[in-house]
């Protein structure tokens, strides 16, 4: 098993640069070509951004990032200890739908479930767990 990459940052808007910065090092490190890395990038972005704009309610906190390689997979875990809340719930849009009848948002968690090979939550100890695979190619 290989080494595993840490980032905590405080859940605010201004730490999503450093969120993509750290999963593209790390990734990079790990294995995960351009695109591959693009493609994580863009869905922790999604998850972040949830979780800065929705999860945490009352107050701010803490997102926790975890990165490693494990069986040709980069898997990036995502948590935090906002409103529990799990994205894979969310029903998919309906992308046939003339733009007028669509209600805003919703297209970030289907991009998180297009781009990813695998996607796991998981609320557990006060916390959201977002686990993301992709695969190595």
């Amino acid at each position: 098993m290989s080494d595993k990459f840490q980032l905590n940052v405080k859940a605010d808007l201004e730490n999503l640069s450093s969120i993509a910065d750290f999963i593209s090092l790390n990734a990079q490190k790990l294995g995960l070509g351009d695109k591959g890395i693009f493609q994580l990038q863009l869905a922790a972005d999604e998850v972040a951004s949830n979780i800065i704009l929705h999860g945490y309610t009352h107050t701010t906190g803490p997102i926790h990032l975890t990165i490693w390689e494990e069986n040709d997979k980069i898997i990036l875990m995502i948590e935090d200890c906002g409103e529990p809340f799990n994205p894979l719930n969310v029903a998919k849009p309906d992308l046939n739908a003339p733009l007028k009848d669509r209600s805003p948002g919703g297209l970030g968690i289907h991009f998180l479930k297009t781009l990813a090979d695998n996607v796991y939550y998981e609320y557990k100890d006060g916390k959201n767990r977002l686990t993301v695979y992709k695969n190595i190619e």
